[in-house]
């Protein structure tokens, strides 16, 4: 068979220009493309990569080797961590710095020589022209005051310096030698007293040379030649200074005899001396803490009633202390036992018995007429019949002989007496009502009847105790199981306050008592109470709807019972009204608003109940603001009630609601009131009272209800002065009004008061039409036909942004910058985490060929044993000779 021939081989490429084996597989391109660039052309991938690993190698692979080692040897020689030196250039500067250094510590204590002194320049240091080098300090005469000594301190200083010192016979010694305590003080003494004189010197010389300047500044400002220069008004005040100053001089003279008196800050600085210093004071405490305590506050308070009441010892300490100071008290008096005694009262104990009120009135008298006392004494005598004596024949006796001091006196006792006994009366009236006092630990009650027999006969303010020890008592924060407790009591504090609602007359103290703690408990269980309030505002309207619907309807009122309107205005406080919506607001403003719509008017007390209403719902809508169209419009025909039925504005409003509300002129006035002064209405009577009750009949009752209506009309408006649509809905108020304003039976504060509101009305009209712009058709910019036409870029470069929006272009290109370096950054964690797993399988692969030579090893030597054995060679040892 033929052989192939085979191809020549081709001429090897040099090997500074052979290509990589990735280059090869990845920069090789078929055709070349214009604009286009093929992805790792232009650089070298291999290369690249291997740099990449040898970087992870010294930085990666050395931290993971270093990480279960908690010191490490760092070499911090000149040039070590240099890269870009080479070891000869490293060995070089090593050498450098260590001769340098070695310079330094040798010229660290050498002296300098004189001519290298003398061959620097700008460093020549002279003295009276002449260079110091040439002089000699100790062989040449310097001139001054002490020449003499000079020489011999010169010595003494070159003794020391060159390691010379003192002799016994040297006369130096003596400065040298230690000196007493006292020499050393009389010196310092010494120096005190020279630096004292020399300042009082210095102070003395001032004060005359000062004295000299005022003396001839007098002198100069009195010539003709400065009064010349200066204006007439100068020259006055010029002399008045001086004449001050001479004054001032001879005050200070007088003032240096006197001791100088401590000026504002001083008083100052010792006011602040012995003030108070703060102090800190004790940690806010909590919630919990405050609630505990308060309970054990109350439970002792609570020991110390029941003790009082029951009349039990106290503790064995207050006993010892009674003990202990019994000998300062009275002492107590035996009780005579008399022949007559039938022994009913006989005990085995000794009876002591206290001092009775008789004895403390009688030793009172005593005390005061000590000679009645002893005449007393004369006239009663030894007998025991004599002490038997009636009170009447004593009365009998002073006509025979006693005296007008006897007489008096007896008198004295007679009211003492009788006093006495009037306060014995009011103690056992104080211990009947110790005996009701109210507990200070009180559980809470869980039925209606439990607080009544708490609280039924109590005032306003053991009401208002008794409250607030149950809560103390049963606080949330001391028990998990108090929460339910409390929501129970919070139910029966509502049941309470409708209770109330149902007495004539209503106690409104007891109602206002209750408000505030169940507002503060609606708090500590807000979902609780709203749940409540909801359930009952469900039944009210249940009730409102079976009115409307029954047959009977005109002949009962449909509108709110005294409970319902306390149980809303309560609500009303408790509850949020700016909220969107509210669990329980949005109910209640609805069944408002279903109130004032759906109810007819058949008395005075629905339109009182009415009004109400309406002033309700301005408490509740001012601080959302928002519009609420049901209380404004039975406003409206409410107001139009008060004219004739001949008057035009007498069918405003709604046709429906002026049959409802507007059937009767309710508050048309029927005598002449322009004089007559009316007051304010008491609504809460009005709406507890019965709705045919003469007071409904009367003018002062149609003027309070106008009143009421133009208030509540007013404070609409005042929340509305920034509504679009407010002109058409008062305008409809504007007729009506003046009508009212017009009648000559209106009292004239109220008719001021309904002046002032149509004023308020015309403002805030005026004001809003004044602002208003005209409807116009909605601005828009045209919109372009939308064209396909391919967009085209005369010099159109790969990459660049042609948005004319040079600021979305910029965020684009850092929107892209950021991407780009996030994908780098993943890409070398990737990168990192591969070359990490390599090494770890790489350890994993040497330890577990460790492992497997050490065990061949070992089972090598257990078979080689093995076999020793099993030859018989293993132990045959020959034996030691003796």
């Amino acid at each position: 068979m033929a052989k192939k021939k085979r191809p020549a081989k081709a001429a090897p490429r040099p090997a500074a220009a052979a290509p990589s084996l990735f280059e090869t597989l990845w920069s090789r391109r078929k055709f070349d493309i214009l604009g286009k660039k093929q992805k790792g052309e232009g650089r070298r991938i291999g290369e690249l990569r291997s740099r990449g690993i040898e970087k992870r190698k010294k930085t990666i692979l050395r931290e993971y080797k270093l990480r279960h080692k908690s010191n490490a040897f760092v070499d911090r020689r000149f040039g070590e961590n240099d890269e870009e030196m080479s070891e000869d250039e490293k060995a070089i500067v090593r050498f450098q710095r260590e001769r340098l250094a070695q310079l330094q510590r040798k010229s660290k204590f050498a002296l300098p020589d004189a001519e290298e002194e003398e061959e620097e320049e700008g460093d020549l240091l002279t003295h009276k022209g002449a260079a110091l080098s040439m002089l000699d300090d100790f062989n040449e005469d310097v001139s001054g005051d002490d020449e003499e000594e000079l020489p011999q301190v010169a010595e003494a200083q070159k003794e020391l310096n060159f390691g010379g010192g003192f002799t016994d016979a040297d006369p130096a010694r003596k400065y040298q030698e230690k000196r007493s305590k006292k020499e050393i003080m009389e010196e310092v003494i010494a120096k005190s007293k020279h630096f004292k004189a020399v300042k009082a010197k210095e102070k003395e010389d001032d004060l005359d040379l000062r004295e000299k300047l005022d003396s001839d500044f007098k002198v100069l400002a009195e010539t003709p030649a400065l009064l010349s220069l200066m204006r007439p008004k100068k020259i006055n005040t010029l002399k008045a200074l001086l004449a001050k100053g001479s004054i001032k001089n001879d005050k200070a003279s007088d003032a240096d005899t006197e001791k100088e008196k401590p000026d504002d800050y001083d008083k100052l600085m010792k006011e602040m001396a012995f003030e108070i210093r703060a102090q800190a004071s004790e940690r806010l405490k909590t919630s919990e803490e405050i609630a505990k305590e308060e309970k054990e506050r109350l439970e002792e308070l609570e020991k110390k009633r029941i003790q009082r009441m029951t009349g039990a010892q106290e503790s064995d300490s207050e006993a010892d202390e009674d003990d202990g100071g019994s000998k300062r008290k009275k002492k107590r008096k035996r009780a005579e036992i008399s022949g007559d005694d039938l022994g009913e009262n006989f005990v085995l104990e000794e009876e002591y018995q206290e001092k009775g009120w008789v004895d403390e009135v009688m030793a009172r008298t005593e005390a005061e007429n000590p000679d009645a006392s002893d005449t007393d004494n004369e006239e009663n005598g030894d007998d025991d019949d004599e002490e038997d004596t009636d009170f009447d024949e004593a009365v009998q006796g002073e006509d025979s002989g006693t005296s007008g001091s006897e007489e008096s006196t007896r008198e004295e006792l007679i009211e003492e007496v009788k006093s006495t006994l009037r306060k014995e009366d009011e103690s056992d009236d104080k211990d009947i009502e110790e005996s009701r006092e109210l507990p200070f630990v009180i559980n809470a009650p869980q039925t209606l009847e439990q607080l009544l027999g708490l609280v039924k006969h109590r005032s306003t303010e053991e009401l208002g105790v008794a409250i607030q020890r149950i809560r103390a008592c049963n606080a949330i924060s001391l028990a998990a199981e108090n929460r339910k407790k409390m929501q129970v009591f919070y139910n029966v504090l509502v049941l309470y306050i409708s209770d109330l609602a149902g007495a004539k007359p209503l106690p409104l103290d007891r109602i206002n008592m209750l408000t505030k703690p169940l507002i503060e408990m609606s708090l500590e269980t807000p979902y609780y109470a709203a749940a409540c309030a909801r359930e009952r505002l469900i039944r009210m309207q249940q009730v409102l709807s079976d009115k409307l619907r029954s047959k009977d309807g005109d002949e009962s009122s449909c509108w709110p019972s005294v409970r319902t309107l306390l149980l809303m205005r309560l609500w009303s406080l408790i509850f949020p009204g700016s909220d969107f919506r509210h669990v329980v607001m949005t109910p209640l403003v609805l069944l408002l608003g279903e109130y004032l719509m759906r109810c007819p008017v058949t008395s005075g007390r629905d339109v009182g109940v009415g009004a109400f209403l309406c002033s309700l719902a301005l408490s509740i809508m001012k601080h959302a603001r928002r519009f609420f169209p049901e209380a404004l419009s039975f406003l409206l025909v409410l107001l139009s009630t008060g004219l004739p039925d001949s008057s035009a504005a007498r069918k405003t409003g709604p046709q429906f609601l002026r049959e409802l509300v507007g059937s009767r002129p309710w508050l048309l006035l029927k005598d002449d009131n322009s004089d007559k002064s009316f007051c304010d209405l008491d609504f809460p009577e009005l709406v507890a009272a019965d709705g045919d009750l003469d007071i409904f009949d009367t003018d002062s009752f149609r003027c309070g209800i106008l009143n009421a209506s133009i208030q509540t009309l007013k404070g609409f408006v005042t929340i509305y002065n920034d509504l679009p649509s407010s002109p058409e809905i008062l305008r409809e108020f504007v007729p009506v009004l003046l009508e009212l304003s017009s009648s000559k039976l209106l009292p004239k504060s109220l008719k001021a008061s309904i002046i002032d509101t149509l004023e308020l009305i015309h403002k805030t009209v005026e004001e809003l039409e004044k602002f208003r712009q005209p409807l116009q058709l909605r601005l828009k910019k045209p919109t372009p036909i939308k064209q396909f036409n391919p967009k085209f870029e005369e010099d159109f470069a790969k990459g660049r942004d042609y948005d004319i929006d040079r600021d979305r272009a910029e965020r684009k290109k850092l929107r892209r910058q950021i991407q780009r370096e996030a994908k780098g950054a993943a890409r070398e964690l990737r990168k990192d985490n591969q070359f990490l797993a390599a090494e770890k399988l790489k350890e994993r692969a040497e330890a577990e060929q460790e492992r497997e030579d050490k065990y061949k090893k070992a089972m090598a030597f257990l078979e080689e044993q093995e076999a020793a054995a099993k030859s018989g060679q293993l132990g045959r040892k020959k034996k030691r000779r003796r």
